[in-house]
């Protein structure tokens, strides 16, 4: 990327936040070349369920120093169960789930009953002492309440935790490909993959058949302050690999429909990264 490409994509995405009735922030760093961009990257914002790829961190750092067996049955008791997105909700009370499948429905459908079982097994506090010891020094959260009471961080601490997934620096390597496995299972792709030539369909399990490749943990929600969006992820196209954070904040869209500005704001900062950082043929899709 050219000083007059990242100038290009600074004053474009200027542009677009102005049009956005809230607050917006993005980093990006390419993980092939080093080299990054970014708007306002140090803002703390909501993180909506985008924290939870701090939880699928912990929770795979503690597998690989046996604090916890991934095949673990993890019960859910009464004060686990929550509203909002998830598929737990709306099964039997009794059922048991194995640790590694609570984390995989937290981040594939943002679960907010494996996300209650997840953060009372693996605890709160180790769990934000994990994201100092990360560098992400911006970050807190509760996991409860609304907006920046159940967690609030920065796009560059988002992007730092990401760089240490893709790079092999949480536990062992095998810890960070797990963690890079079940990030690929999301299936809420209205955001960073919003407007890239990405097929959410073309995997079979943890084996994505590219030729893109998105793996990422999005995060929405409604408040007092109007709609939140937020998406951090790995984005992998024709060996280039780069880490993205996008949030934003204040729509007065507080409804969850696709067509969410939001939701666009964000496809659109990623897509500006995404023209500057990949091969031109394979990023057209041809």
């Amino acid at each position: 990327m050219t000083e007059n490409t990242r100038s290009t994509i600074e004053q474009e995405v200027t542009r677009l936040i102005g049009e956005f009735p809230g607050e917006a922030a993005f980093f990006a760093r390419n993980l092939t070349t080093g080299e990054e961009v970014g708007y306002r990257p140090d803002r703390v914002m909501p993180t909506a369920s985008t924290i939870k790829l701090l939880i699928l961190a912990e929770f795979f750092r503690q597998a690989d120093a046996g604090l916890i067996d991934p095949e673990e049955p993890l019960a859910i008791i009464p004060e686990d169960r929550r509203g909002g997105s998830g598929i737990l909700k709306d099964l039997s009370p009794t059922v048991s789930l194995g640790a590694r499948d609570h984390a995989t429905l937290m981040t594939a459908l943002s679960d907010n009953t494996s996300t209650a079982v997840l953060v009372r097994r693996l605890g709160r506090d180790r769990i934000l002492a994990s994201a100092r010891e990360w560098g992400m020094a911006d970050t807190t959260a509760s996991f409860t309440g609304t907006e920046r009471e159940y967690g609030s961080s920065t796009p560059r601490d988002f992007v730092r935790l990401l760089t240490l997934i893709d790079a092999d620096a949480i536990g062992s390597p095998a810890a960070c490909a797990a963690i890079r496995d079940v990030l690929v299972t999301q299936q809420y792709h209205d955001q960073l993959a919003r407007y890239l030539p990405y097929s959410p369909y073309a995997r079979e399990g943890a084996q994505h058949r590219g030729p893109l490749i998105v793996r990422s943990k999005s995060g929405f929600s409604s408040g007092a302050s109007g709609g939140i969006r937020t998406d951090a992820g790995l984005i992998e196209l024709g060996g280039v690999r780069y880490a993205i954070c996008t949030m934003n904040k204040g729509s007065d869209d507080r409804l969850f429909g696709p067509e969410h500005d939001g939701a666009i704001l964000n496809g659109r900062i990623s897509r500006l990264v995404f023209d500057a950082w990949q091969p031109g043929e394979e990023a057209a899709g041809r």
